[in-house]
């Protein structure tokens, strides 16, 4: 190396003199106190070294940290009183709804079933709210008529003469007309012309009918209405020389009234309801004349006969309760 040279030595910031070969006394050492190496950069600012063993003799080890961990006692594995009357509520609580459903089953089980009509009845279902339409089907009848007029009075007067004779004439309204009639059959029965006409030779028959139209409103009218026409049709058909006495119709005729009467608690309309009860008074005069002839039961037949027949007649197109 050149001795012309010069070579600096900072130690802690501060410029030291140093000469090739020259010797740092011990005191001059333990003046100075302790230091750290900077070495030169190329901008002329010293980087600081940092002595590893110091770093370890300075840094601190925490003595690891012991993580205090609670104990969780289980619900079910406390025994406590209020964990026991907890348990008997939820027990109580479940056992109540286990028996609430059984009898909601027995409860729906013992409300009338939609019923499964025969060939001559229909179903009477549905809630009185429920708005429907169907078509009931034309019965057809032959009837005995004494008048046609057109005011009520004049009708009325007819019927009052003919009371007096013995008779029990119904009047009923169609196309603003009033007709007086003192009695009816089905179509296959000789009844009016072998007992009615014989007495009454002004009497007139014809033919009319009942049912062959729309009709709607609630559900429960509009079955109602279509089960009676369909068991009025099918008492007539009873009461003729080939049905009359026929025990498999008498029976079917008695099931299709229990189960009309079953349905009476539903249905608002009253004249519906009254058309049942003559359903009922006619269905209880068939069941007890096994040993009467044909036109004696017809004849005690008349006059609910001729009350069904009205109401149903009359019966407006649009059912309402």
């Amino acid at each position: 190396m050149d001795k012309s040279s010069k070579i600096s030595i900072k130690i802690n910031g501060e410029e030291k003199a140093f000469e090739e070969g020259a010797v740092t006394s011990q005191d001059q050492v333990e003046k100075d106190g302790e230091f750290d190496w900077v070495l030169p950069t190329p901008d002329g600012l010293g980087k600081k070294v940092i002595v590893l063993d110091d770093v370890k003799k300075k840094k601190k080890i925490k003595p690891e940290q012991k993580v205090k961990v609670k104990k969780k006692i289980s619900f079910f594995t406390k025994k406590s009183p209020s964990k026991s009357i907890i348990i008997s509520i939820i027990g109580a609580s479940l056992i109540g709804l286990c028996f609430g459903f059984v009898f909601l089953g027995i409860f729906k089980q013992s409300k009338p079933d939609k019923l499964n009509p025969t060939k001559n009845s229909v179903s009477v279902s549905g809630t009185a709210t429920t708005q429907v339409q169907l078509k009931i089907p034309a019965v057809k009848v032959d009837l005995a008529q004494v008048g046609m007029y057109k005011s009520m009075e004049s009708a009325k007067k007819n019927e009052k003469e003919l009371s007096t004779n013995g008779l029990t004439p119904v009047i009923y309204e169609k196309n603003d007309k009033f007709f007086v009639i003192i009695a009816l059959s089905g179509k296959d029965s000789t009844f009016l012309a072998d007992e009615v006409k014989k007495k009454l030779k002004s009497t007139y028959l014809k033919e009319e009918t009942v049912g062959g139209q729309v009709y709607k409103g609630p559900k429960q009218s509009v079955d109602m209405y279509k089960a009676e026409v369909e068991t009025f049709n099918f008492m007539l058909s009873y009461l003729t020389e080939k049905n009359f006495n026929n025990e498999k119709q008498l029976e079917q005729i008695s099931s299709t009234m229990l189960i009309l009467s079953k349905q009476k608690d539903y249905i608002k309309n009253k004249q519906l309801l009254s058309g049942l009860k003559h359903l009922q008074n006619i269905e209880k005069v068939m069941s007890s004349s096994s040993k009467q002839n044909l036109n004696k039961v017809t004849l005690s037949v008349q006059d609910d006969l001729l009350s069904l027949f009205k109401i149903l007649k009359e019966q407006k197109n649009t059912l309402t309760n």
